[in-house]
Parts: structure tokens; sequence; C-alpha cells
């Protein structure tokens, strides 16, 4: 028992020696922290500290030279310069780069400061408060292992601090960094009609015509342009920007050194901009003229409630008039009828030939008809009166909607004009630009005006061989295989009448009409109209049954539609097969356009000519080129196409005339032939036996 009372006593005294020892080594690593962080502020002493709102100027070095930016109230201003369009933004961000500046190191007594390129320093910041103190700071060497910068503070060198050289990295720069650069024109791609390009390389001009399609002229010759090609040109000039700021006034005589006084290209866009519409002295007239209707309304409305008060002044005199009567003993009710006479003749409706309330209880039938016209009569009368001042009230709202609709402002549609004259290039990659005569110069990367400079007119011709809409077809001429087809084209009109409901009218009408622009337009998709010579707008006898038992507000309108059918050399063609043909027929594309002389010594394998419903003739010949192409020539236009496509084409054509069937019937119909070529291959497979043998 003592034994174990000896051993508590002991772990007691060890815990009382370790929780001292717990509390004591706490306590040093907090002092320990505590001398650490007095020690690292120090070690990185603040040796700037300017406010941002005290600072009234603040002059560094910029392209070697000496730059003074000062405040003029809430702005920057270049104070040899006052014009000079200053960024703001990047001054103020240099200005608080100076509220709190830390030195990594100091060094102190420093005998030589061109140790540390302090003699000839990099830049001299000079900084002046709005209380006349000035701070200079001058940037000498860069060590860029440690990434840090020597400086000292108001030309004493001999103590020399170790910053961040990222401290200052806002001061660098040349002037164009600090100025407020303009944005390039913005250009609603859709709205481009026309785009000319004048080079020394080339030229050309891309433009739309009444139609809005795209055309290409070069070298004095137009003709269709791709389409895709030259929507993504005109897309282009959306996301053109102005790469840098060279020039915010650049006089006449300074345009050489930029190369534009002879400029290396001009591109010119036609565009249009939407605008505010400005307003007329007519639309201020008809606007005070609604407001003095408005005044009149009120007018009117005012002498409404007058009459009304003293109608109902009216009506209370009546009221004690019948009083008056109710107290008399009289038996006689004429004096009500004569009472209630009076009170119709305010509301103008005569009734004095009313009878007393006996007499109309035992009217007939007819007579207590009439009382209730009389009686509808009366209140039509008061309706009219409350109407008039309801309808009033009407017009004098809807004017004053009027007035709000017409106080949105309008806009209109405006033509505009985007000259860019192109220069020399510049060093960062791109080339000096002026932007419609304006003084500011500025740099445009090469790759965006590459889009338009780096092009001829050859690169947006369109390599579409030869189209004709089906529905402006009449003949077409086929030689091919040394025979000559000729189909024609027959139209026949119809006019389909369809009785319609007024409340379903709008819907049919707009199918039938879509049908028919369907139908008459030369640009839609072919085969459209000639699959299965049928309308699509003819009413099924189903549809006709549901239009008669329909209400009788019904009206009856018509549709025309065209039905093509087809022949070849007289006979009907099936329009299915024809139409398979003229597809691939008129939407053959090129690969390209050869531009050097081609000269054929054999006849073209096919020659097509398109006779148009007005008489107008185009035609193509496909020759054999080489082994991957075939010359479809058109107008003198040689056009390179895939021979695999044109294949097709042939194969399709064969199929017209019926000549692919009659070979498939013959290789598939002649036993005899099949058999001699069943024998030939075995005595070929004998005779190669024997041989290795």
């Amino acid at each position: 028992m003592k034994k174990k009372s000896v051993n508590l006593i002991t772990a007691v005294g060890v815990l009382v020696v370790l929780s001292g020892a717990y509390v004591g080594v706490k306590a040093y690593v907090a002092k320990q922290e505590a001398a650490d962080t007095e020690s690292a502020e120090e070690e990185n002493p603040e040796i700037i500290s300017i406010a941002s709102a005290d600072v009234k100027s603040i002059k560094f070095v910029i392209d070697k030279k000496e730059v003074t930016f000062e405040k003029d109230g809430d702005s920057w201003v270049k104070s040899d310069e006052t014009g000079f369009p200053v960024d703001q933004d990047k001054i103020d961000t240099l200005v608080s780069s100076l509220n709190s500046i830390k030195a990594e190191r100091t060094l102190e007594n420093v005998e030589d400061a061109s140790e540390y390129e302090l003699d000839q320093p990099d830049n001299t910041i000079t900084v002046t408060t709005e209380d006349g103190e000035t701070t200079v700071i001058r940037l000498g060497m860069e060590n860029d292992s440690t990434s840090q910068e020597y400086i000292d503070l108001n030309e004493d060198s001999s103590t020399v601090y170790v910053v961040s050289n990222s401290t200052f990295s806002s001061f660098k720069g040349t002037l164009y960094d600090f100025a407020k650069s303009g944005v390039f024109p913005t250009v609603d791609s859709s709205t481009v009609s026309k785009i000319s390009v004048e080079g020394k390389d080339s030229s050309y001009v891309v433009e739309k015509d009444e139609n809005d399609f795209w055309n290409i002229t070069g070298d004095g010759e137009t003709e269709k342009a791709d389409s895709a090609k030259a929507t993504s040109l005109a897309s282009t000039l959306s996301s053109v920007a102005y790469a840098s700021f060279v020039n915010y006034n650049c006089a006449e005589d300074e345009l050489s050194q930029y190369g534009l006084d002879k400029p290396y290209a001009e591109i010119t866009v036609d565009y249009q901009e939407e605008v505010e519409k400005e307003s007329t002295d007519d639309e201020n007239e008809a606007e005070n003229g609604v407001e003095e209707i408005s005044e009149v309304s009120g007018d009117e409305n005012q002498t409404d409630e007058k009459v009304d008060s003293e109608t109902d002044g009216n009506e209370s005199l009546d009221e004690d008039a019948d009083s008056e009567t109710d107290g008399s003993e009289s038996p006689d009710e004429d004096e009500d009828s004569e009472t209630d006479g009076y009170e119709s003749s305010d509301e103008d409706v005569n009734v004095a030939d009313t009878e007393d309330s006996e007499a109309v209880e035992n009217e007939n039938t007819d007579e207590t008809a009439d009382d209730n016209v009389e009686a509808e009569d009366t209140d039509v009368t008061v309706s009219d009166d409350e109407a008039g001042a309801e309808t009033a009230d009407t017009e004098s709202t809807e004017s004053s909607e009027d007035s709000e609709e017409e106080s949105e402002p309008e806009t209109e549609m405006v033509d505009r004009e985007l000259v860019i004259q192109v220069g020399d290039q510049y060093s960062d990659g791109g080339r000096y630009v002026r932007v419609n005569d304006s003084n500011e110069i500025y740099t445009i990367s090469e790759d965006s005006l590459d889009t338009f400079l780096g092009k001829t007119d050859a690169d947006f011709w369109d390599l579409t061989v030869s189209y004709l809409s089906v529905n402006n077809l009449d003949t077409l001429d086929v030689n091919y295989g040394e025979k000559d087809y000729i189909v024609n084209v027959s139209r026949e009109t119809s006019e389909d009448e369809n009785v319609e409901t007024s409340d379903n009218e709008t819907e049919d009408e707009d199918t039938t009409d879509n049908i028919s622009s369907d139908v008459a337009d030369g640009n839609d998709v072919e085969g459209n109209a000639a699959d299965d010579n049928t309308s699509s707008g003819d009413l099924t006898d189903e549809d006709t049954e549901n239009t008669d038992d329909s209400s009788s507000t019904a009206s009856t309108t018509s549709s025309t539609s065209v039905t093509l059918s087809y022949t070849l050399n007289g006979k009907d063609l099936d329009s299915t097969t024809f139409t398979t043909f003229y597809n691939k027929l008129i939407n053959m594309t090129a690969q390209k356009r050869l531009t050097d002389e081609f000269k054929s010594n054999v006849n073209p394998e096919m020659t097509v000519k398109f006779t148009d419903i007005d008489g107008n003739e185009m035609e193509v010949e496909y020759y054999s080129y080489d082994t991957n192409y075939y010359a479809a020539v058109v107008n003198k236009k040689v056009y390179l196409v895939n021979k695999m496509t044109v294949k097709e084409l042939f194969q399709a054509f064969e199929s017209v005339t019926g000549e692919k069937e009659k070979n498939e019937s013959a290789e598939t119909a002649d036993p005899e032939t099949n058999a001699t070529t069943d024998n030939a291959e075995t005595e070929t497979t004998e005779t190669s036996e024997d041989v290795e043998e």
C-alpha cells in the first residue's frame, strides 16, 4: 500500500514538471515569432508611401525623353502638349503603384553607385505632391537571376534599395502606350454592299447587284462571284481592330514617314449604319396638335360634368315633388304620371301619354311591348350620354398613348463609306493605316489586311459550271456518244379553288402562297415542281368535305399551280429520271478555273445547250483534260471538274436515254456470251496448270 502511494506522488510530480515545460516552450515560440516578424519588418521596410490623391505631377523618361503628366482638375494632361489623348487609367495605375513600396534588401554605405548603374540610371521618376514636396526615384541595374532591381531615393546613392523588378514595370513603354487609343469603326457586315481594293499587286471590286447577288470585277470584266467567299470577306470587317497607336495628330507632310503619302493599298467599303432619325417641324406640329385635342377633350369632359350636375339637381327637385305628392291623400295617380313625365323630359324622352299604373297592368301584350320599346328608348338616350363621355375619355387616352409612342426616337439607315489607307510595314508585324482621312495613325496586323490585300479577282470567281433553274428551262439539247438528243419542257397551269372559313383563312392562304412562290422562283431547289408532276397545293376530297361543313362565313380563294412535263426526242420522259440528271448537270462545281488558253484536238464527250423560256442560250462542252479532271468550257471560261463527278453525270444521262438499262440487260440476258466467257476462263486455268507442271 505504501509503495502505491509513492508511485502516485511521483507521477503527479512528473505531470507538473511536463506542464511547466509546455508553458515555457509555448511562451518561447510566441516570443520568437514576434521577434521574427519584427525582424522581417526591419528587413523589408517601407521606403515609399505617397497617397494617390496627393500627387500633383509625375515625370519620368519615355523614349529617352522626359515626359511630365500633371493633374488638371480631375484629369491628367501631358504638360507640354495638352491635346495629347492621355490614358487616364494608365496614369492612375502608375500613381497608385507608389502608395506603398517596400525594400527587399537595404545596402548602406555604398561608395560606388556605378556598381548598380545608378550613375546613369535607366529611368528617373520625379513625383511632386500638392504641398510641393518632391520625391526622386532613380532606377538602376536589374538582376535577372534574382528578378530584382536596384534603386535609390532623392539622388542619395550611399543607400541602395533592392526591390522586385516588377515594382516599376508600369513605367515602361513608348509614349503611345500611355495614350487613349481610338476604336476601329463598327461595320455591320450584313449592310455591306461594295468592297473595293486598289493595291500595287492587285485590284478588284466585290459588289452586290440589285438582286443582292455578289459580283466580282477585275481587269475590267465583271462576272458572278462566289457568294460564300464574298460574304466571308465582308464578315472580316467586324473583327478588324487596331494593333497599336502611333500618332494622334499627323500632319500632311508627316505622312511619308508611314508610307501613307503614296499608300501601298486602299480599301473602300460601302455600308449602311442605323442612326436616330431627327424630328422635323411637321412632327412637332403634329405633337402640339395632339396636345390641343387633349385639352379640348378635357374641356368637353368638364362641360359634361356640369350638365350631369345640373341633371342631378333636377332629379333632386323631382324627388322632393314626389315626396309632396305622396304626402297628399289624393287617390288619383295622375300627378305621379305627370311627375314621371317631368323626369323623362330631362332625359329627352316624351312619356306624357303614359297611363297610371293600374291601367298599365291591364294593358294587352301589344301595348306592353310598346311601353317596353319606349323604356328602351329612354335607356338608349341615357347610354348615349354616358357613351359620349366614355368616348371622349377613350380618345383622350388614345391621344396620350400616341404621344408616348411618338416620343420614342425613330431610327433610319444611312449610307456610310469606310476608307482604309495602308502604308509601310511596322516593326510589330503590321502595317501603318489611316482611316477616313483622320489625323490619327494606327497599325493593323498584316494577317487581317491580307484577307483583303492577298487576293485577286480569281479568288472570288464562282465555280458553278452552268446553272439554270428547271422552272426557267425551255429546251435542253445534248450531244453524247455522237448522238443528238433534245428535251422539251411543257408547262400546264391550273387554278385551284380553295373554300375556306374566315377563321382558317390566314393559314390556308399562307400555304398556298408558299407553294405558288416555290413554283415561280427560279432559284429553288431543283425538282420541287417536277418530281411528281403534281402540285402539292391541291385540295383533297376530304379537305373539300370539311370545308363544306364549316360555317356560312366561308370564302373562296384560288391558287395557281404549274405542272412540268418532259419529252425526249418527242417521247414522254420520266420526270424523276430527268431531274436526277438535271440536278447533277446544273450543280456541277469546278475545283478551279484554268486561266491559260485551252485547246483540244478531239471532240467533246458531251455538249449541252440550255435554252431558257426567254430564248437565251448557254452551251457547255466537256473534254477529258487529264487523269484527274475534265475541262468544262463555257463562253471561253474553262472549269476543271473532278473526273469522277463528270462520269456520274454521263451515267445519269444514260439512264435518261435508256442506254444504261440496255447495256445491263444485254450483259445479263446473253447466256452464250456468258458461257463462252466461262469456257475461256476454264481453258485459261487449265493452261496455267500445264505450265506449272
